[in-house]
């Protein structure tokens, strides 16, 4: 009996075990709890309605749980149907022998269907403002894949879910203006950590394949990270930046397209689903491809960069970059394109938007640049090695602060540190400024400027040109703005003036308010007895000033008029009084020669000197003495009114007055008489009441009344024979006659 009855146990152990071992690896295929599992799931939700084929259960010894798998399921809802790749339920079996709700955990797998669908399917079993969000941003797709649900003893579904699948060939728009269209994506889900990978796809044309995104909620916020791989090809790079809110070239873009490869770490909240915050992008990459065209006006810059262009583009193009709320910063090195040529350069702009402030610091080569700097009489050829660095900041409406400018070219280097320049490039302040260039393989500047306390100028060559031939222009501009004081003290051994005349020593103290030389000394010798002495100062009320110019050659002074075109001897004497309202100038020259002038062989050539107009064109006439009256008003400044015009000497004299408009009319009208016509008016002098009444009328002509009027370029010239001289020409010519007579006793 005994035996019998172990061997029973052992039979009915034996079978424990093979039902258990069978349940637990096998399971079993029962219709059994089919009315169960159907009525468990609308427990869930009233609306849903579970079909499937077959039950298949197996037992979970360890945890003592049955796991339900049905084939074949489709769950119902709304009118529509979604086929499940798989439904697995884990049921609880001592909650189940207790009655009690003992669905713990349930798996639903989705065959590929369409993404709103599915998001409904999802917000029928766990509700969710996301869930909602979600919906309005895909416009279309297709999702597949599974989600896990955990059941508390209530039969609510607990927060620890999980989402998890592809969505693939959708189209979605975020906030309105981020569109992605035919992309694929991974994604998993859980309670407030969504996680995205981004198969293929791009948002606004930038490819984004590769990208993996992360999304965490923080009560109504959510924090998004992600690690980019960026590809694009855009033609327009201002609607980009216009979705983070980026200005580029403060709207001054006409035309602009892009190229790169970038690399980038994202990160910014979505505040209450909707305000971006709190944006960061850091990165690098290639910016294969960069063409900017721009409306900034480049007038002043295309004079010194000569062939410059409007636009500008780079190639091949290391980038590093940190965008964020307060901070834009962008490093770059590679290839650019100024000038139709693509050079070297590397650049880094750290944009502070808080501060208004952009800092700077930018190193290019310029081999195929030709650059004229005027003012110092310096000229870079094509092809000419060169590189140019800036270092600085500017601060919006308020101008730059240069740290650096430096530019090399083979000996030439023009270094300013520290230097500051107002919105209109006018000097506002400079600590220290390096100049040495060449002109014709020669030194023509070499001096330095330092200002401390004082600025002082020092240095062994400057080249005054440039700034001579300024002085017959209305063009200029002020160089130093109101904010620029201080005394000024220079010391150049040499100034060039001319091809072959010199400044030698030439000192200069200044004091500089407002911007402008309040009054001035300058002396320097072109000789051992050749001197020039320049001065100006202010009158007793102040307001009026006098600049006075005494030079032992008039050359320098008079070569650059391109209406001369030959100058040779003479010395100078200029004085000027002027203003607010108006300048009273006067000039004399005294023991020049001219020759080369149109204007006047024109005039005696209609007047039948052919003979004088045969020398000025040939060695050239000389004259005595130069005396001109002139004013000007500020009113009017393109204006100058000619009082008087007196040229005498042996060949011929002038007198003439009149009105010239700058680069628009000239307006003369005056008296020209050779030189045999003046001496014998000279013999008259005690009969000059007959002469001036025309009692000789018959004896011969005197000279010519002429008048000149017309364009600069197409003055027309008439002449009248004169029997009589005027008292004015006669008066002055006797003035002059006699200045002459005691400057040559002296």
């Amino acid at each position: 009996m005994i035996k019998w009855t172990i061997r029973i146990f052992l039979i009915l152990v034996a079978i424990t075990v093979f039902t258990l071992f069978y349940l637990s690896f096998y399971g079993l295929e029962t219709d059994y709890f089919n009315s169960t599992i159907q009525n468990k799931v609308k427990s869930i939700n009233p609306n849903f309605d579970l079909e499937f084929q077959k039950t298949n259960i197996l037992l979970d010894l360890k945890k003592l749980e049955l796991k339900v798998k049905v084939t074949k399921p489709k769950i119902n809802f709304n009118n529509t149907s979604t086929d499940l790749s798989k439904l697995n339920l884990n049921i609880s079996v001592k909650s189940f022998l207790k009655n009690e709700f003992a669905l713990q955990r349930g798996e639903i797998g989705v065959v590929k269907t369409d993404i709103k669908k599915f998001i409904e399917l999802a917000n029928q079993i766990k509700p969710s403002p996301y869930l909602f969000i979600a919906k309005k941003i895909f416009n279309e797709g297709q999702i597949e894949g599974k989600i896990k649900v955990n059941f508390n003893t209530e039969g609510r579904i607990k927060d620890d879910y999980e989402i998890a699948g592809l969505i693939s060939d959708f189209d979605a728009k975020i906030l309105k203006k981020f569109n992605i269209n035919q992309s694929d994506l991974k994604f998993e889900l859980l309670k407030n950590n969504y996680s995205f990978y981004v198969i293929k796809g791009n948002i606004n044309e930038i490819d984004l394949a590769n990208s993996e995104f992360k999304i965490i909620r923080e009560n109504k916020n959510l924090n998004i990270k992600g690690n980019l791989v960026s590809k694009a090809n855009l033609k327009n790079i201002q609607n980009t930046l216009d979705l983070f809110k980026i200005n580029l070239l403060e709207g001054k873009v006409d035309q602009s397209e892009i190229s790169f490869d970038l690399k980038s770490v994202l990160s910014f909240q979505l505040e209450k689903y909707i305000k971006i915050r709190n944006l960061k992008v850091n990165g690098d990459g290639i910016i294969h491809f960069l063409n900017i065209k721009h409306k900034i006006d480049t007038s002043g810059l295309k004079k010194i960069f000569i062939n410059y262009n409007d636009s500008f583009q780079i190639t091949d193009t290391k980038i590093k970059f940190l965008l964020d709320n307060n901070v834009n910063e962008v490093e770059l090195e590679g290839l650019v394109n100024l000038v139709n040529e693509y050079e070297n350069f590397k650049s880094k702009v750290i944009v502070d938007k808080k501060k208004n402030n952009t800092i700077f610091d930018t190193e290019i080569n310029i081999k195929s640049s030709i650059i004229k700097l005027p003012s110092l009489n310096y000229g870079k050829k094509i092809n000419d090695p060169a590189n140019l660095r800036l270092k600085g900041n500017r601060k919006k409406n308020e101008g730059y602060n240069f740290e650096i400018v430096e530019f090399r070219e083979s000996d030439n280097l023009i270094l300013a540190k520290d230097i500051e320049f107002n919105e209109k490039l006018q000097v506002n302040n400079l600590k220290e400024l390096i100049v040495k260039t060449t002109y014709n393989d020669s030194v023509n500047n070499d001096f330095k400027i330092k200002k401390n306390k004082k600025i002082k100028v020092q240095g062994e060559m400057y080249d005054a040109r440039p700034l001579l031939a300024s002085l017959n222009r209305d063009d200029k501009k002020n160089t130093l703005s109101k904010k620029f004081n201080g005394e000024f003290q220079a010391n150049i051994k040499e100034v060039i003036t001319d091809k072959q005349i010199n400044l030698l020593k030439f000192s200069m103290i200044s004091n500089i308010k407002k911007g402008k030389h309040e009054k001035f000394t300058a002396k320097g010798e072109f000789s051992d007895n050749e001197f020039l002495d320049i001065s100006m100062s202010p009158t007793g009320d102040g307001k009026t000033k006098i600049i006075q110019l005494f030079s032992d050659r008039a050359e320098p002074f008079i070569s650059n008029y391109k209406f001369i075109k030959g100058f040779k001897g003479g010395k100078l004497e200029y004085e000027s009084t002027y203003n607010d309202d108006v300048s009273n100038s006067n000039l004399k020259i005294s023991n020049f020669k001219v020759s080369k002038v149109p204007a006047l062989t024109q005039l005696l050539t209609l007047a039948s000197l052919q003979g004088i107009a045969d020398t000025l064109t040939g060695e050239g006439i000389r004259f005595s003495e130069l005396e001109m009256d002139f004013n000007s008003k500020k009113s009017d400044k393109n204006v100058i009114n000619i009082e008087e015009f007196y040229a005498i000497g042996p060949a011929i004299s002038l007198l003439m007055d009149g009105y010239v408009v700058k680069k628009e009319l000239v307006s003369l009208r005056g008296t020209l008489v050779p030189a045999r016509t003046v001496n014998k008016v000279i013999g008259w002098i005690p009969l000059v009441g007959k002469m001036l009444i025309g009692s000789k009328i018959g004896e011969g002509v005197f000279g010519v009344s002429f008048k000149m009027k017309g364009p600069p370029k197409d003055i027309k010239t008439t002449v009248n024979p004169i029997k009589t001289l005027t008292p004015r020409f006669v008066t002055r010519t006797l003035e002059k006659i006699k200045d002459i007579k005691k400057r040559n006793k002296n």
